[in-house]
């Protein structure tokens, strides 16, 4: 048998009592508030919590605000947004906006140094997958031009034809440079 270490004192081993009696009080005290308060519960699929007004969630894209200039991709501090398009004069044939959510750190740096405010965080959250291939986002709701776009391009167009056709067609009343002059 060992002999113990220490000798027990009276007054304190009423002390050690004591502070355990009163840390379990102190405990739960904080249990028995929560006990008798109606549970908080959100069914979450179906319910869900209000979401603060300065949230930021995933991004959305306004494309037809949008000029292509690629403020956001530079002010992204991780690289994650690329962004491919053709310029037809001023119209633009989207090919891809996208947002690897991979790497993306929700800093609403993308959104400030947008000159047509086109970029935005929504309230939207909910990135769940089972392949991380699914968490790249083509921001786009339409590839190539929009259809006032295309009309536009199609005027222009056919304005610069026309307008290359009138130059090449020989001037009204002037002699053509190979016909024989008549004395």
């Amino acid at each position: 048998m060992v002999a113990p270490t220490h000798t027990l004192k009276s007054s304190g081993w009423f002390n050690e009592v004591w502070l355990g009696f009163w840390t379990a009080l102190v405990g739960m005290r904080i249990t028995l508030k929560y006990f008798f308060k109606k549970p908080e519960t959100v069914q979450y699929p179906e319910e869900r919590m209000p979401i603060p007004d300065r949230y930021r969630g995933i991004h959305y894209l306004e494309q037809e605000k949008c000029i292509y200039c690629f403020m956001c991709a530079r002010a992204c501090p991780v690289d994650c947004i690329s962004m491919e398009a053709v310029r037809h004069g001023k119209e633009l044939e989207w090919v891809s906006f996208t947002v690897d959510y991979n790497r993306c750190m929700f800093c609403e740096l993308c959104t400030y140094p947008c000159p047509k405010d086109c970029i935005h965080e929504g309230k939207e959250f909910a990135l769940v997958t089972y392949d991380r291939r699914d968490l790249v986002l083509d921001l786009l709701s339409w590839k190539g031009m929009s259809a006032e776009a295309k009309q536009r391009f199609e005027a222009a167009e056919a304005a610069k034809a026309s307008g290359a056709a009138a130059k090449d067609a020989p001037k009204a009343g002037a002699a053509p440079a190979d016909a024989p002059e008549h004395s």
